[in-house]
Formats: structure tokens, sequence, C-alpha cells
């Protein structure tokens, strides 16, 4: 193949790649639909049994915010056959995905800018081992996909008449309604638009601080009612456990995943008290921040990011569940500390610049690993003993009360009995 050919079509190339990979790890997904827990026991359900306004509309107050894209996509799979239904809420959550990776191969900006980058990110979204198996193809969990485009957004260079300018804010507003994750970026938002008074940054200022707004109402209207111990779990927290907890999965496990960094824990520091640890772990990261300070104030790239790590770190920390900060909870703090390490090869030179693009590398090794066969919970990704959506509801069917299996049976089934 001519290397001309594959400059020119680089892009097109590095899409098709990515989407291949993802079609790599979970087939049967792609191929056979699924809901998830609450995708089709609350979200489904009330879609299916109430229609389309309750459907829109609904709120799951435990959780404490509303969630735009799953109220959509629970509506528009009730309007399918329902042997199909679950093929739509995947199609829904993969398109926030795509429309992230189109997004970094295909628009311009501060931090994505040559060919190079525009590989290790897609990789880093795509294979890092932030990006849990618990956050794949599931609408509910799509919020995390929209943060990271959120993010993005605000590096996104303002290009006049670029298709990406003008989507923009259409996609802060839907990432602001479907989850309170990108409205915590909205005081920076503030901050870019009166650094830099055009369209462009009015546009996303108004479509997060709308969405800011209503997000806030229904968490406060959640508070003072009490609503959020509807959930199974206690949220809303702080405690030395769930530090102990984030420094495992966000500060180290962003760059080793889980398996080398039980190996190296397990060979070499059982011994140590796993508090100690982690405080000695915060004490190095904070002393290179310190070591990098002059670059962070003179990068505002990296100053950014840092902010952006440490609010979103602090709300990992107080609203993940129980003691425990993992999962998607840590995903957002640990893309951005991932990010973060990127900027920093991005601007330097010599040690500083290998020792950067070697930690990116093994996280890409790591996650890769991990990606499907290797994965702890393989059960979100492949069929691993999971119900026939389609014998499920041919016995619903036959008899109305059947509880129909779902992802991730037994434990969760769904009825479509009023």
């Amino acid at each position: 193949m001519p290397i001309s050919f594959l400059n020119k079509n680089f892009k097109t190339i590095l899409l098709l790649i990515i989407l291949i990979l993802v079609f790599y790890r979970s087939p049967y997904i792609f191929l056979n639909g699924r809901f998830v827990a609450e995708e089709g026991s609350v979200w489904f359900r009330n879609s299916y049994l109430f229609g389309p306004v309750v459907g829109f509309t609904q709120v799951l107050w435990g959780s404490g915010y509303f969630n735009l894209w799953a109220n959509i996509s629970s509506v528009f799979a009730t309007y399918v056959p329902i042997n199909y239904s679950p093929l739509v809420t995947v199609y829904f959550a993969f398109a926030v995905q795509l429309y992230l990776f189109i997004f970094i191969i295909f628009s311009k900006s501060n931090l994505i800018i040559t060919n190079i980058d525009k590989i290790l990110v897609s990789l880093v979204v795509l294979l890092s081992p932030v990006m849990v198996a618990e956050v794949w193809l599931n609408t509910l969990t799509s919020q995390v996909y929209f943060t990271i485009l959120t993010i993005l957004i605000y590096f996104q260079k303002d290009v006049v008449n670029s298709i990406f300018n003008k989507l923009s804010p259409i996609i802060i507003f839907i990432s602001g309604l479907s989850s309170i994750l990108p409205c915590i970026l909205s005081p920076f938002f503030i901050y870019r638009y009166f650094d830099n008074k055009n369209s462009f940054n009015l546009k996303n200022l108004f479509a997060i601080i709308i969405t800011t707004s209503f997000q806030s109402i229904i968490y406060i209207y959640a508070k003072i009612n009490s609503l959020e111990f509807l959930s199974d779990n206690t949220r809303y927290i702080l405690s030395f456990d769930k530090i102990t907890n984030f420094t495992y999965n966000v500060l180290i496990k962003s760059f080793f995943g889980r398996d080398l960094t039980q190996i190296i824990y397990y060979k070499f520091l059982s011994s140590f008290n796993l508090h100690a640890l982690s405080l000695l772990v915060i004490i190095l990261f904070i002393g290179f921040i310190l070591f990098s300070i002059k670059k962070v104030k003179i990068d505002k790239i990296l100053f950014f990011l840092l902010l952006f790590f440490l609010t979103y770190s602090f709300l990992a920390i107080y609203a993940s569940k129980m003691e425990q900060v993992q999962g998607r909870y840590a995903l957002i703090p640990g893309i951005i500390l991932i990010f973060m390490v990127f900027r920093f090869s991005q601007i330097s030179s010599g040690i500083a610049k290998t020792l950067s693009i070697i930690l990116i590398l093994i996280s890409l090794f790591a996650g890769s690993y991990e990606y499907k066969h290797n994965n702890i919970y393989p059960h979100f990704l492949i069929c691993d003993n999971c119900p026939d959506w389609k014998k499920e509801v041919s016995k619903w069917k036959k008899d109305n009360t059947y509880p129909l299996k779902i992802w991730m049976y037994p434990t969760k089934t769904m009825r479509l009995d009023k």
C-alpha cells in the first residue's frame, strides 16, 4: 500500500482500526444486544409500561441526577419489536463512544495535535486500565464517555465553520443532562469564556450553565428529601479507607493495571501497611507535582488538567459508594491523570519525555492485557452463561408475570407486568 495513500487516509484508517478493536472486545453484545441491571429493570421497564412521557422524564432518585441519554435510549427501545430492544440501548451507548473517537481523530485540538497524538489518545481512551468493563456499551455509564468528551471539548480549537464547533455545545448540553460529572467543569467554562469572549465559548458556556442549573435542582431536591437513601449503598462520605482505595485504583492502577500492580505488591510490598503505602504514593505524587510546578505554571493545558484531576478526584472519593473508589468512579480522575502524563511528554524533553512515554506505553500494554480475556469482570464483555433474550421474551409472552433474566443474572431480572 503506497505511503501517500496511508498519509492521505490516515484518520479514516485509524478510525477503522479502532472500530475493529471495539467490535473484537464484545462481538456477542453487538450482535445480540443486552440490558444491564437498571438499564432494563428500571429505565426500559418504565418506558415500556408507562410510555414515552414517563420514559423521557424518569429520574432514579437514589442516584441524585437526571440521565437524559438513558431515558432517550430506553424510549427508542420500546419502538422496535421487544426481541430487538436490547440492541437499541447497546447502539445508543456505542454512538457516544463512536463520536468520542471521531472527535479525537478528526477535530482540531490544542491537546491532540499530531497524528501520533491521535493514535495515543485514541488508544488511551480505548485500552487503558481505567476504561473498565463496567462502563462498556451501557447507556447508564455512557456518562463517563460524555465527560471525557466535555474535557476534550475544553481544549478544542475554535475553527470557524467546523462541524465540531457546531456540535460541541449540543454535546455539552446532552452530556450535562445525562450526568453531574460534566457539570463539574462549569466554572472552567466560565473562565474560558471570560478569557476569550467569542461565540464558540459563549455557546459552550450557555450549554453547561443551563444543564448544571438543572442538575443542581435535581440533586438538591434529592438531598433535602433524603432520596439518595433509596439506593442500595451509602455514598457521599469521606474516609481514609476511600483515600487508600483511590490511591490504588487511580494513582497506581491507571498505569500498571490490576495484575501487574498486584504482582508487585504481593511479591515485594505485602509486609507493608496499605494505608502507609498509600500515604507514601500520595507524597511521591505531590512531590512530582511540586517538582514540575514550573511546567504547570507555564503550560495552561497541563495546569487545567491538574485542576480537573484534583476536582474529579475529590468527587470520586466523596461520591463513590461505600468505601470503594473503583470502576466508573475511578475512571475520570484516572483518565485525566494519563492525559497529564501525555501532556507532560508533549512539553518535555530528554529523560522526562522518555519516562512519560514509557509510562503511557506501560498503561497501554497493561490495558491491552486486561482488555478482553484477562479482564476481572469478563461477564460485562462476553456471554458467560448469559440469558438468551429471545428465549426470555418467549417465556414472558406465555406468562407476563415471568421475571425476564437480564445481565447480570441471577442478581438482576426485569418484570414487565404492572
